[in-house]
């Protein structure tokens, strides 16, 4: 059973991945890959507490990824994420 977040889109999903594994130095595959099977202590690995505790809360909170992704700067970001800049 995959712990991805349901309701994005494959493009918006790849998009944030490639986001966060650019903001933590880390390969956005690998991130996914970590996501899916549970394994929340690697993908929080050199996270503040607080950081961690947002991240975990983010992923099982769906409406919480949407209002991100409503934000006007996100929504710019990942323009250029997916369009490659």
């Amino acid at each position: 059973m995959s712990n991805m977040p349901s309701g994005l889109s494959p493009e918006k999903m790849n998009a944030l991945l490639k986001l966060a594994g650019q903001k933590l130095g880390r390969d956005p595959e690998t991130l996914k890959k970590q996501i899916e099977s549970g394994q929340m202590d690697q993908v929080t690995q050199g996270m503040s507490p607080e950081q961690a505790k947002q991240v975990q809360s983010m992923l099982q909170n769906p409406k919480a990824i949407g209002q991100i992704l409503e934000n006007p700067q996100v929504k710019r970001m990942l323009g250029d994420l997916m369009k490659g800049k």
